[in-house]
């Protein structure tokens, strides 16, 4: 039987050969198709976690720029700047407290020392008269580093620097950032290599006449170590100056050339970045693919600026990973693929050896049966079941496919669910890293540059009440108790506050009765109220569910700016209102004072947002931000109703709790 062999053999080759080639073909472009996919949204997640982590970097790096400028706004207002200003106008004698001029300069020299001792960043501070001579310097510049004061033989006479040419032509308040560059002393760059940032504000006396400078250096190899560390471990972080020259680098070796008359330039790494040299920055970021000589990076730069007072004062920081280290995980994932399509190919011969021995043998007893009866054969007499196995095998090969398309849905499903999954905990790290580190820059603040000025004031109080107890009559003695209660109130709430950041959440929400609590806000502003003769109105406030201090300053907030932004020549007349709304209380505080020009109706909720300058009124800015916070905490909202010169009507929103946790 040679010719049925050879057709056996011929049937077999042939629809094995077709199996293993439906198998090969389909799996090859569902793995092409899989790759191709996979390799886009491989780049797409890697540059948007670098554009994350690029921004995320640039907050961090405008939090320390933020506080060094707060610094230097709180050392400005501290009793021993102008307390030397008066001892030297008049003869070396403070005339308001008989401090001499050597006792101020030494209280303000104790003061630059704590602060160099908190602040690790900080490298030196120093008190400059207009005429570029140094009063007071403070700096890290002792034996092994520690913190020192410069004997005043050796204060140095800065008026040439540019700093200083650049702070006294500043008004009232403004603030002065230099460039960043390696700090230099004597017009020489100090070793080790030490980049800083310097911050500058004019001093003026009491009659406005310019008298000298506040001047902070803060070292950046603190900063730029944290920001190191805030990147993932693997990416490599960078920061260049506006004009592109590298400021950080993991080569140490290319940062600050530009100091020796060199170069070394972030658009020969990324020439992307060309676009942004030479322009303010404006909070771009952007991201791609680039070839360096250290290979295929994705990479996204992001333009800040750090200065809102000056355009030019702008960094581009850059985040960079190699994708070589994102292509681990298609490599991992196309091995695992290879192995299984291995077992379903070895699967795919066994069966078609089987099928095709079960194809030939109907066939033979064909033609054994048309031999042995020729045209006598019947349909009964004939394989009529090979049609069934064929139709089998049809449905077998039909149903692999099946089976190998869902295991690849499946597949890609998973890679899908555990990427955004690792992206949502990356995302919630970084959330939980930021409310962290706020939390801890809040408690050093409260502790320290809050409480002391606090502590200041009340010693000198009970010093006074001390030294002249038997010389004050009745009314100035009334006078010194409220100033110790008024401290007194002022030191429990920024224990309170503190307390609060230490406990990591929020205040409890308790039973709060308007109406005293009002009562009690205007006790504290009797001074402000009894000065301006304002007028305030409240009747008939509820008693609701809510957290009292938030509560206590939002109305102190509300009603001291009614009293404080007033028309020359009006009385100040405040009304408080409240109604009950569905779910909420609605609550308004209307005044009659200068008003709000409709453009700025939002503006003014934004922290450190001023309308009027410091000389019209005084205020931080952020008075109003923080009501919307506390209102927001309540689940409410915050808006105003105002036109210029027809006063102003603020109105707020407190939602009833559902529960205690509301």
């Amino acid at each position: 039987m040679p010719f049925i062999t050879r057709q056996r053999k011929s049937i077999g080759s042939r629809i094995l050969a077709s199996l293993v080639l439906m198998v090969v073909v389909s799996a090859s472009l569902s793995v092409a198709i899989t790759v191709a996919e996979l390799d886009k949204q491989l780049l797409r997640t890697s540059e948007q976690k670098l554009r994350d982590e690029a921004y995320l970097l640039g907050v961090q790096f405008r939090a320390h720029i933020d506080e060094l400028m707060r610094d230097v706004a709180f050392v400005k207002g501290m009793p021993p700047v102008q307390g030397m200003i008066r001892a030297e106008r008049h003869k070396g004698v403070d005339p308001e407290d008989g401090s001499t001029e050597a006792l101020w300069r030494a209280r303000l020299a104790e003061i630059f020392s704590q602060m160099l001792l908190a602040k690790p960043t900080m490298v030196q501070v120093r008190y400059i008269r207009a005429n570029g001579q140094e009063l007071v310097r403070v700096d890290r510049y002792g034996d092994n580093g520690q913190i020192r004061v410069v004997a005043e033989g050796a204060l140095q006479d800065k008026s040439l620097r540019d700093y200083v040419k650049k702070t006294v032509a500043l008004s009232s308040g403004e603030i002065y950032l230099s460039k960043i560059s390696l700090n230099r002393e004597n017009g020489v760059v100090m070793l080790p290599r030490q980049p800083v940032i310097r911050a500058a504000t004019p001093i003026y006396t009491s009659g406005g006449e310019l008298f000298g400078l506040i001047v902070i250096n803060y070292s950046l190899d603190t900063i730029f170590d944290t920001l190191r560390q805030i990147a993932d471990s693997g990416h490599q972080a960078y920061i260049a100056a506006a004009n592109g020259e590298y400021l950080m680098h993991p080569d140490e070796s290319k940062t600050f050339r530009f100091e020796e008359g060199e170069q070394s330039n972030i658009g020969a790494d990324f020439p992307a970045a060309v676009s942004l040299l030479g322009k303010a920055g404006n909070g771009d970021v952007r991201s791609g693919f680039a070839q360096s000589h250290e290979g295929e990076r994705v990479f996204a730069l992001h333009s800040l600026n750090y200065n809102p007072d000056d355009p030019n004062a702008s960094i581009i920081i850059a985040v960079a990973d190699d994708f070589a280290d994102s292509l681990k995980v298609r490599d991992a994932l196309l091995n695992r693929i290879f192995y299984f399509l291995l077992l379903i190919l070895a699967c795919t011969v066994v069966l078609g050896l089987a099928v095709s021995r079960r194809i030939a043998a109907p066939l033979e007893k064909m033609r054994e049966v048309i031999q042995s009866k020729g045209r006598n054969a019947t349909v009964a007499d004939l394989p009529v079941d090979a049609a069934g196995e064929a139709g089998e095998l049809a449905r077998a090969f039909n149903s692999l496919l099946r089976d190998l398309e869902r295991q690849r849905e499946v597949l890609v499903k998973e890679v899908s669910e555990r990427r955004q999954a690792q992206s949502l905990l990356e995302q919630n790290l970084g959330k939980i890293a930021q409310a962290n580190l706020e939390l801890e820059q809040f408690t050093n603040i409260a502790s320290h540059d809050l409480q002391e000025p606090l502590r200041t004031v009340r010693s000198f109080i009970e010093l006074f009440e001390d030294r002249y107890a038997g010389q004050l009559d009745e009314q100035a003695s009334l006078f010194l108790s409220y100033m110790n209660q008024s401290a007194a109130r002022m030191e429990e709430l920024i224990n309170g506050l503190l307390e609060y950041s230490r406990i990591g959440k929020e205040a409890p929400i308790v039973d709060v009765d308007c109406e005293l609590l009002v009562s009690d806000v205007c006790d504290d502003l009797a001074s402000l109220i009894r000065e301006s003769g304002a007028d305030i109105q409240f009747r008939g406030l509820p008693e609701i569910r809510a957290r009292a201090m938030g509560m206590r300053m939002l109305f102190q907030n509300l009603i001291s700016n009614a009293i404080k932004f007033q028309r020359p020549g009006v009385v100040p007349q405040v009304r408080i209102q409240c109604e009950k709304l569905s779910w909420e209380w609605k609550f308004s505080v209307q005044d009659n004072g200068i008003g709000i020009p409709p453009e700025f109706h939002e503006r003014i909720f934004l922290i450190f947002q001023r309308l009027h300058g410091r000389a019209e009124y005084s205020g931080t800015g952020i008075g109003l931000a923080h009501c919307k916070k506390i209102v927001e905490q309540h689940h409410g909202k915050i808006w105003v109703e105002s036109l210029p010169q027809h006063g102003s009507r603020f109105y707020f929103t407190i939602a009833e709790p559902k529960d205690e946790k509301a």
